[in-house]
């Protein structure tokens, strides 16, 4: 009970403290007598959703928040979870990968990927309105362990049973721990049940992965062929993310394999969920505004005349389709919030968020600010066709995050999208209904119920 009685006392004298400084940022709403947001918070935060405070901490802030470190055990110096003291030079070093004349490689395999969605597609289309998740799941995933672990089909099966399930249930595992505090503390984790699971699935993964890192590195020591361009000399496809990883390793001598390894996972973690349910959204954006489909259909056929595969010139002809695929991004955000931890006092225009503090940025708050005008929340794709009409303060879009750790993939991304959207839409009428849609929060902002999208075959 005195326990108890102290620890009151100091979260009342901690919150008169930081009220009482004059540059402190407003408290947020909810708050009760005495022991304030103690019940809801682990430690102080600050939420912001003005662009140029969200601009001034992104940038001067590189860590991220304590409850990121929730994965490190799986992917401690991945580029999502990493210190900024490792995040930097990594992001150097990896950075190369994702380039555009790397990412053009990327594209037939792209399109095959498609190819083989519409192929499942059509073989569902007959049953009516489905729930496309889990087939939007594994396409993604074909797509992403096809580029960057360079799988071949034969190896498939590996992607399809084993690493897919394993990665969804270690997903489920860091949501259930993200929104629920008590498990934060490690020495309570430990000693969970839940934590012996997370162990035998991050076993289970890094098994798989190592051993597709080992066979690549035996197969281009036999050949000879570490090299650092965009084409492998083995098979005269593109060459994989590993293979970059793998030169780095070799050549420069500054990623270990279990660092690799991190990184392969990390980009497998971070692309499946978010590319998967933003393909939803925009596919139920579509059925839910019928003229708008059919000025993107227009324009597909128009750049796709004869059904054939999509070049990096066709993509960027997509003009309609891309402003669509940003404005979903807007409106129906995946990751509405980002956070940072603060090292050091940040000054900002109407307050100052105090060292040791966590920062919440409302991703959320930023795409629907003002500045985006009366029409705000309003699903308008032409307001991306003239950029006059845009606000002028960059930092009110932030659908791939915001400043220096923004997303590495986003072009990766957006490839992948334009690709997908081209060969669905020039065989199927979409029908949908996002407007009814019940949205919850799961580190990604994703529907509640299934969401049910129909396909009809063009004729």
């Amino acid at each position: 009970m005195l326990a108890v009685i102290f620890i009151v006392i100091v979260l009342f004298l901690i919150l008169c403290w930081y009220k009482s400084h004059p540059n402190s940022p407003p408290t947020f709403p909810g708050e009760l007598p005495i022991i304030g947001h103690a019940v809801q918070m682990i430690e102080h935060r600050n939420a912001i959703t003005d662009p140029t405070d969200v601009g001034i901490v992104a940038s001067a802030c590189l860590d991220k928040a304590f409850f990121y470190k929730i994965g490190k055990d799986f992917v401690e110096k991945g580029l999502l979870t990493a210190d900024a003291i490792i995040w930097k030079p990594h992001r150097k070093l990896i950075n190369p990968a994702f380039n555009q004349q790397i990412l053009n490689t990327y594209l037939n395999e792209m399109n095959v990927q498609a190819r083989n969605l519409v192929s499942h597609l059509t073989a569902m289309a007959e049953n009516g309105q489905i729930d496309t998740y889990q087939y939007l799941i594994q396409y993604v995933l074909r797509i992403v362990c096809r580029t960057s672990l360079g799988l071949e089909s034969k190896d498939q099966n590996i992607i399809d049973t084993n690493y897919t399930k394993a990665i969804q249930e270690i997903f489920t595992i860091f949501c259930y721990r993200a929104f629920n505090p008590w498990l934060y503390p490690s020495f309570i984790y430990k000693r969970t049940a839940l934590k012996g699971k997370e162990d035998k699935l991050i076993k289970e993964l890094n098994n798989m992965i190592n051993t597709v890192i080992q066979k690549r590195k035996s197969d281009l020591k036999s050949n000879n062929c570490i090299t650092n361009n965009g084409i492998d000399s083995i098979t005269g496809r593109f060459k994989p993310i590993l293979d970059l990883l793998l030169h780095l390793a070799d050549k420069e001598q500054v990623l270990t394999d279990d660092e690799i390894r991190e990184h392969l996972d990390t980009i497998v973690i971070a692309s499946y969920d978010t590319t998967s349910t933003v393909l939803q959204n925009i596919l139920l954006v579509l059925g839910s505004y019928p003229e708008v489909q059919e000025k993107v259909y227009k324009e597909v056929q128009e750049v796709f005349q004869n059904n054939e595969d999509l070049n990096i010139h066709d993509l960027s002809k997509l003009v309609y389709m891309e402003a669509v695929i940003k404005e979903v991004l807007r409106v129906y955000d995946v990751v509405p919030v980002v956070a940072r931890k603060l090292d050091t006092d940040i000054v900002l225009p109407k307050c100052t968020l105090k060292a040791g503090s966590t920062c919440i940025l409302s991703l959320y708050g930023l795409h629907r600010h003002s500045s985006w005008g009366p029409e705000v929340n309003k699903f308008k794709p032409e307001r991306w066709l003239n950029p006059a009409t845009l606000p002028t303060n960059p930092n009110v879009y932030a659908a791939f995050s915001i400043g220096k750790r923004n997303c590495i993939g986003k072009q990766y991304a957006m490839m992948s999208l334009k690709i997908s959207l081209a060969h669905v839409v020039s065989k199927f009428r979409i029908s949908g209904d996002i407007k009814n849609i019940k949205w919850k929060f799961e580190l990604v902002l994703k529907p509640t119920d299934p969401a049910l999208i129909g396909f009809d075959l063009r004729s």
